[in-house]
């Protein structure tokens, strides 16, 4: 179905219905399986009020290349309204090449005749299974409330406001609001009013009969041309440090609200330190009941990773980059920007810990949301290995592996956890590729002066000159601070 055919067949049914909404003008955007169709949005600009008779929740038709029209608000997130509406469009058969319902009907009728024509039994009355539930009911209903919530939040700003956010991040026992305008390039945080917070905790109820449950955080952004956005936030990333509750908040609302799938992020955040803790007594006793370590060596020997790590991380201290490797007394840690990331701390005795987390990981998906257990990382671990020694992901049930270095050799529990090292760490894994991440980031004209750079930190005898002729071609390079990642690892000379 083209998009003139579509705004045809809505028009045709909007008038069959008798609604009052406008049947010229009208526009289409292209979905997955059929078409938006919508009245665009005239608004005075000479009335900065007007904005405060216009309705939030403007009808939108949705038809699908099947034929099928169905109304719902704008006030519902796009994302949202298509996905429902493509869930019954693949229910009936719509979205995959299937017979339209006039075809179902009369293939329906003639069965019947031919059945009441052969002496057959008639039916007289049949019931529909697996029917359509009122979701579309309740994310109407849901989408109304968002009107008045919309209406008074406007009238808290000050005069001629550009546009607002608001921000509420609920759950059955805490509550976090938060509304900034903007005027003429500046903005200001204005306080919510407890009667308005009510209304939302309404909303809230009300989205909490939806399939995907109660949202943790309402986002609305409103401009004073009447431009809304509404977004349910589910959780699918960590929410803003100032938005994020204490721990037992999410468990009440669990409590109230179950759920068949929780973020993993959430689900180790609400677990706490009891799912990954290790504190030295914990560590005492299980070293002595433990006995299982696994032997593992396919990551490259401590030496080694240490080395390399070093170099890689001078270089992104060179350029005065915040994520990647960096090297801190004792330690070396890197976060890749993307929720992956590890730490490498180095004990008296030639002894280290290796550990960190995979965001996207399946282990932890499986024990929070399938019932499977935590991966085992801890068995047959040296009594050393404490939460001191371990990434802090380890107190919000996030570390998805933890290796140690005793006697020569890497160790882990036994989980195999390799899978989950290969975005956690920096590119340490063999000289080459050590080498390439090098060179990809001060330039292919360095090849020559990064290798020498490399072999000379692996034999602890780096030079400051060294580090300086990676930079040759960076004068804004901090020099300086480069040279002290690789002193503070220890591999510098003179």
């Amino acid at each position: 179905m083209n998009e003139a055919r579509a705004i045809s067949r809505v028009v045709d049914w909007i008038r069959s219905q008798d609604i009052d909404y406008p049947t010229e003008g009208l526009e289409a955007d292209r979905f997955e399986v059929g078409w938006a169709v919508y009245a665009p949005v005239e608004i005075d600009d000479s009335d900065p009020m007007a904005f405060l008779d216009m309705p939030v929740g403007r009808s939108v038709f949705l038809i699908g290349d099947s034929g099928r029209i169905e109304e719902v608000s704008s006030s519902v997130p796009p994302q949202q309204a298509y996905g429902q509406f493509i869930e019954v469009e693949l229910r009936s058969g719509g979205g995959c090449g299937g017979s339209d319902e006039s075809e179902f009907m009369a293939e329906f009728e003639r069965l019947v005749n031919q059945a009441a024509s052969e002496g057959a039994p008639v039916i007289s009355g049949f019931s529909i299974v697996d029917a359509p539930t009122d979701n579309a009911e309740t994310a109407a209903e849901a989408s109304r409330l968002i009107d008045p919530i919309v209406q008074q939040l406007a009238q808290l700003g000050p005069a001629g406001w550009d546009r607002f956010s608001a921000e509420f991040a609920y759950t059955v026992s805490a509550e976090i609001a938060q509304l900034h305008f903007r005027v003429q390039g500046r903005s200001g945080l204005v306080p919510v009013p407890n009667p308005l917070g009510e209304l939302v905790r309404r909303q809230r109820e009300v989205a909490a009969r939806m399939p995907a449950g109660p949202w943790w955080r309402l986002l609305l952004t409103v401009t004073n041309r009447g431009e809304t956005t509404v977004n349910y936030d589910y959780g699918d990333q960590p929410f803003p440090d100032d938005q994020l509750m204490l721990p037992e908040h999410y468990r009440n609302d669990l409590a109230q609200y179950p759920r068949t799938r929780v973020p993993v992020w959430l689900a180790g955040y609400v677990a706490g330190p009891g799912a990954q803790g290790r504190d030295p007594g914990q560590a005492a006793v299980a070293a002595v009941a433990d006995r299982g370590a696994v032997a593992a060596d396919a990551v490259p020997p401590l030496p080694e990773v240490w080395a390399r790590w070093a170099v890689l991380s001078a270089i992104e201290a060179g350029l005065r980059a915040e994520s990647g490797p960096h090297i801190f007394p004792g330690h070396a840690w890197y976060e890749d920007g993307q929720r992956n990331g590890s730490v490498l701390f180095l004990l008296p005795g030639e002894r280290a810990v290796l550990s960190g987390g995979r965001w996207n990981s399946a282990l932890l998906e499986a024990a929070y949301n399938r019932g499977a257990r935590l991966p085992d990382l801890y068995t047959g671990a040296p009594a050393w290995v404490t939460d001191s020694v371990l990434n802090t992901r380890n107190r919000n049930g996030l570390l998805t592996f933890c290796w140690w270095w005793a006697d020569g050799r890497w160790h882990r529990g036994t989980t195999d956890t390799l899978g989950e090292l290969d975005v956690s760490l920096p590119h340490v894994w063999t000289l080459d590729a050590t080498l390439q991440a090098m060179v990809s980031r001060t330039g292919p004209r360095t090849a020559r002066e990064c290798g020498a750079l490399l072999s000379a930190a692996i034999s602890h005898r780096a030079t400051a000159g060294q580090v300086a002729a990676l930079f040759a071609d960076r004068p804004d390079a901090d020099v300086h601070t480069a040279v002290n990642q690789l002193d503070l690892a220890g591999l510098l000379t003179g």
